[in-house]
């Protein structure tokens, strides 16, 4: 069993501490915000777009007598609302603002949190004038309606900020894939190494290394189910991503073969 200690240089990482790397690797994304929870997101933020249209609707049809709307309005602005509390500052399932882009969004130059909550604070006193009844009623429905266009505008960009979240977790994912592919591609490479030098010390070791060698087929099948499935994940990358000169497996074989000659 020299050969395989001579098989690489010395400062080759073995098959264990490359586990223990892409265990590092996984758990340092379990803190980070999934592309499930950042569709529920944009989602959201989508959905504010449609209620900010059915409250400002709604209010016009209420000012102009229609009670039901009135309840309708109501209920939109609330859940319009609770909503933005949602995004903003998160719940049970939702993060929050949780990144410097998003931040910047609401409270930076942009001020959408700001003008949200300016929205829903003129909503309020819409709604209240029109319970009231007066002619201060028609000056807050006109205000509101002066606010839908770039209100509508500013929650269109907020969506983008999430769709924008979303695509760097995507390419986020796909890096780590291929990082992990890579790295078990050199575990394969050192395995078929180790086993073919099996297969040789049990050839050479005659009747007597039968059962090693019967180990050393049973190891062989398992690298090779394992490079299989590595293909089909390469595969499901896409044939950009899976460049045949940078292919782990097929310098893995090249290794192993010269290693078990040498």
């Amino acid at each position: 069993m020299h050969a395989s200690r001579a098989s690489g240089p010395a400062h080759r990482r073995s098959p264990l501490c490359t586990f223990r790397h892409m265990k590092r690797q996984t758990d340092s994304t379990h803190d980070r915000v999934s592309a499930q929870v950042i569709g529920e997101l944009i989602n959201l933020a989508g959905r504010q777009r449609m209620l900010s249209q059915r409250i400002v609707l709604h209010v016009l049809l209420a000012s102009r007598g229609d009670g039901a709307a009135l309840d309708v309005a109501r209920q939109c602005a609330a859940a319009f609302a609770n909503a933005h509390a949602d995004l903003v500052d998160g719940n049970k399932q939702l993060p929050g603002v949780f990144s410097d882009a998003l931040r910047q969004l609401y409270f930076g130059a942009a001020r959408a949190d700001e003008h949200v909550r300016r929205f829903i604070a003129r909503t309020a006193d819409a709604l209240a004038s029109l319970e009231a009844g007066g002619e201060a009623a028609h000056e807050q429905v006109d205000a509101l309606v002066k606010q839908a266009t770039p209100l509508l505008d500013l929650l269109q960009q907020i969506t983008l900020a999430y769709q924008n979240e979303m695509r760097g977790v995507e390419a986020e994912t796909l890096k780590r894939q291929a990082s992990i592919a890579e790295q078990l591609g050199s575990i394969s490479m050192q395995a078929n190494i180790v086993a073919l030098n099996a297969r040789i010390a049990a050839a050479r070791a005659g009747s007597s290394g039968r059962e090693f060698a019967v180990i050393t087929m049973v190891l062989a099948d398992i690298i090779k189910e394992m490079d299989q499935l590595m293909f089909s994940v390469i595969g499901a990358r896409g044939t950009a991503d899976a460049s045949p000169g940078r292919s782990p497996f097929a310098h893995g074989r090249h290794a192993s073969a010269g290693a078990a000659l040498r």
